[in-house]
């Protein structure tokens, strides 16, 4: 598992990011309001920011736990 491998490997909180940032700009595109997505990128965006763009996405766990601000 990602959490085994100190979450390096996997598919990459960049691509997840990169992903979740599509999908607001399609809903946005349809007039749908996705506020969990919305939530959702927000959360990997401070994560990608604080140096962690090449994590498996799981790790955001770290962010959601206080282990990484």
């Amino acid at each position: 598992s990602p959490a085994n491998r100190g979450y390096k490997g996997g598919f990459a909180t960049a691509l997840m990011l990169k992903d979740l940032k599509l999908a607001q700009a399609a809903a946005q595109s349809v007039g749908a309001t996705t506020p969990l997505g919305a939530e959702a990128a927000q959360l990997y965006a401070l994560f990608a920011a604080n140096g962690q763009s090449h994590t498996d996405f799981s790790g955001i766990i770290q962010l959601l736990r206080g282990v990484i601000r």
